[in-house]
């Protein structure tokens, strides 16, 4: 389901109702790879402080921290594949008008639960 729901925010990414969740899916793979890139600067200052050593905390060191780098250590990889499933814009259907309807309406629902006319 939810790479159903991922998608469905990829494709209609410009859709007012899927803006801010497509920017939180957007930081969520940044995130993904700035811890990645953390990793791969980690195993570079290990291998130039200890070398081949055993690492402090008992593991095999540099070749262990070399191993964390892959695909197989990211968080968000299925989001990462997203785009194996893009296609053409004009291939993506158009919403059907009750679920646009309902997408606004939800919207406009939400935004009442952070009026300012609330005194507490």
């Amino acid at each position: 389901k939810a790479l159903k729901g991922a998608l469905m925010i990829n494709f209609y990414r410009e859709e007012p109702r899927f803006q801010v969740p497509f920017q939180l899916l957007t930081n969520l793979m940044e995130i993904d790879t700035l811890m990645t890139k953390w990793r791969y600067n980690h195993v570079c200052m290990v291998h130039r402080m200890i070398g081949s050593k055993a690492g402090t905390g008992g593991s095999s060191g540099y070749q262990y921290l070399r191993s964390t780098v892959s695909d197989r250590y990211k968080v968000f990889v299925d989001l990462f594949n997203l785009s194996t499933f893009l296609v053409p814009r004009h291939w993506i259907p158009k919403l059907n008008p009750s679920i646009h309807k309902f997408l606004y309406m939800a919207e406009y629902c939400d935004s009442s639960y952070f009026s300012s006319d609330d005194s507490d």
